[in-house]
């Protein structure tokens, strides 16, 4: 913190702490406001100080970008209200200090003598009018000699730029005549046209092709079942060999009463005789199976 024309400032380090924000986001503070008319005091090496009014500046404008608005926003939102509730005012320069050396009775004369205190309050001012005045024109003796170096720079691109593009066109071949290309474009469309109708074609006897073999597939393939029809010659089948086997059973029957009894019943005792059942039931089955094939063929020839 320095004593400057009677008034404390402060040093950036000791700002951006008080601020919480880095030095660089101090600078762009800075910046922000410089390029929308701000003034700061600077030193005689050009770095900025700043008072107590900047540090109030600075933190309405960090209210406001902390509420989301952006730099450019905030900075002149923020100098709207400097300039409509805190002008700044130049500080009232202080009268030099008497020289020592000076007797006393001389200087009693001097400090009494109203045109000597106008004198050297004027020479006072003017040297302050010119420190400020060099102070503030040194950035923009430095930006001139900056953007004199950038035009420099410039301009050396561009005749690099100019030169290489003057070796690219000579590397270039030479534009072919506008009527031999609208020749070569209408031969390319021709050809293109017999490719075309050389594809069609060569697609249309494919297509025959696929269809013939198609056709003739269809030809090996069986027809697809008939359900209802299979279903009644199911049905029909089952009936036939169901009716062969009951005539067969009824056929069988009659032969075995046909025979004698001796063979149909067994004795059961010393007088009482029954039918042997198994007997029987093993000749029908017999005979059953002898005739069964014979009918069916019959049946279904």
């Amino acid at each position: 913190m320095v004593n400057l024309d009677l008034e404390l400032v402060y040093s950036p380090k000791q700002v951006h702490e008080h601020l919480r924000v880095s030095d660089s986001s101090l600078r762009k503070y800075a910046m922000a406001l410089e390029a929308r008319g701000y003034k700061f005091r600077k030193e005689d090496n050009g770095n900025r100080i700043f008072t107590q009014h900047d540090i109030d500046i600075f933190e309405i404008l960090k209210q406001r970008l902390d509420a989301g608005q952006s730099m450019k926003t905030a900075a002149s939102s923020t100098m709207n209200h400097v300039r409509k509730n805190v002008p700044r005012t130049l500080p009232v320069p202080v009268a030099p200090a008497v020289s020592p050396t000076v007797p006393q009775a001389s200087q009693a004369v001097t400090e009494r003598s109203p045109d000597v205190f106008k004198q050297k309050f004027e020479e006072g001012f003017a040297m302050m009018l010119e420190d400020r005045i060099h102070t503030a024109m040194k950035p923009l003796i430095e930006g001139v000699t900056q953007l004199s170096g950038l035009v420099a720079d410039l301009t050396s691109q561009n005749k690099q730029l100019l030169s290489q593009n003057q070796e690219l066109r000579t590397m270039l071949p030479a534009p072919r005549d506008i009527e031999e290309e609208k020749r070569q474009q209408r031969e390319l469309v021709d050809e293109v046209k017999v490719l075309h109708e050389k594809q069609k074609k060569l697609e249309q006897q494919h297509y025959e092709e696929l269809k013939r073999q198609n056709e003739e597939i269809q030809k090996l393939i069986p027809p697809a079942p008939d359900l209802d029809k299979e279903r009644s010659e199911r049905t029909n089948e089952y009936l036939t060999i169901r009716r062969i086997n009951l005539a067969l059973e009824k056929e069988a029957l009659e032969h075995w009463n046909r025979k004698p009894e001796h063979e149909r019943l067994r004795k059961i005792g010393l007088f009482k005789k029954e039918e042997n059942i198994e007997v029987r039931n093993q000749f029908i089955k017999s005979y059953m199976d002898e005739y069964f094939e014979d009918r069916l063929r019959g049946e279904f020839a």
